[in-house]
């Protein structure tokens, strides 16, 4: 985006992003769902098709679903959850812990160290009627 003086400015999307980034790297409290929330209503806000992932490693171990810890490599600290969310749009990854837009394809080695499946948590279709819904819970 230009400003009016002719500047290139950042979009809001962009600006979140960052400021998700730092909070995330400060290692104050930080949730991965309320920003993926956040970012998907920025793009969308852009006339863009944003929708969210969710990455999960499961095992079943004798019967019982065991969910392996993913482990950020880009944190510079130790970050590790069981259920990671990201905001996608137009081919990249949107995620404060890689802290720019990151090609989908490479997004999962690059932040946690080797491939893992994104399933579809929110549709780009079912967005707008999930960012309605004022709770942030996971389904």
């Amino acid at each position: 985006m230009m400003s009016e003086d002719g500047r290139q400015e950042r979009s809001p999307a962009i600006a979140y992003l960052e400021e998700q980034s730092a909070l995330f790297r400060s290692g104050g409290f930080w949730n991965c769902l309320a920003a993926a929330r956040k970012l998907s209503a920025f793009l969308l806000a852009e006339g863009r098709k944003p929708w969210i992932a969710r990455l999960r490693k499961t095992e079943n171990r004798g019967g019982e679903v065991f969910h392996a810890p993913l482990v950020a490599r880009a944190a510079g600290f130790a970050a590790a959850w069981t259920t990671h969310y990201v905001c996608c749009c137009d081919g990249a990854a949107y995620d404060p812990v890689a802290g720019k837009p990151t090609p989908l394809e490479s997004y999962c080695v690059e932040v946690f160290g080797e491939q893992i499946p994104a399933e579809v948590f929110v549709a780009a279709g079912e967005l707008p009627a999930y960012l309605a819904d004022d709770q942030p819970a996971s389904r």
